[in-house]
């Protein structure tokens, strides 16, 4: 949270979060949190934030390929922190664009990228290549596509829990204890 709005006139849009320790979150009034509970749950509201993000499809999914090909460029100069960050703005953007295959194989991918940090090991070549690959083309395809995009992103979430517990039975020597992601 950056503590600014940047849909405000003249305000520039904050590139970088600002972290807040733990124990200082901002908070709400209990009847301004109630408040805003009822507007959440009202079916109007719901109907309206639909209404707003189908109009928004489009741009949601230019912004999905801008990832797209910033992600593809982290790749290219194996920079797997930034391939981390944008598959994870995919993993956000992907599902409110229409674009569910894409998003789930972002999640993937950054599933993998995690757990494979967490580890200390360098993730495999060829499993974030596969991942890329597939997010592109996911990411790309038209309504027919997408299906088979679910069936992409099935085959590759099994191949990460592969990959993961051959490092965790490395790591612990013990199959099925995982490190926690």
């Amino acid at each position: 949270m950056t503590g600014q709005n940047p849909s405000s006139p003249g305000q520039k849009k904050s590139t970088t979060a600002t972290k807040i320790a733990p124990g200082t979150y901002p908070t709400f009034a209990t009847a301004d949190a109630m408040r805003l509970s009822r507007v959440l749950r009202d079916p109007e509201t719901t109907t309206k934030a639909a209404r707003v993000i189908a109009d928004k499809a489009d741009e949601l999914r230019m912004a999905v390929l801008a990832h797209v090909g910033r992600l593809e460029e982290a790749a290219r100069i194996s920079d797997i922190g930034a391939v981390f960050e944008q598959a994870h703005e995919i993993r956000g953007l992907a599902g409110n664009a229409g674009l569910a295959a894409t998003g789930r194989i972002a999640n993937g991918l950054c599933k993998y990228i995690d757990v494979i940090d967490r580890a200390g090991c360098k993730p495999e070549r060829s499993v974030v290549v596969l991942h890329l690959e597939a997010i592109a083309r996911a990411a790309h395809a038209e309504d027919e596509a997408t299906r088979l995009g679910d069936t992409v992103a099935d085959e590759l979430a099994l191949l990460v829990e592969k990959r993961l517990s051959e490092i965790n039975v490395s790591a612990t020597g013990k199959a099925g204890e995982f490190i926690a992601p």
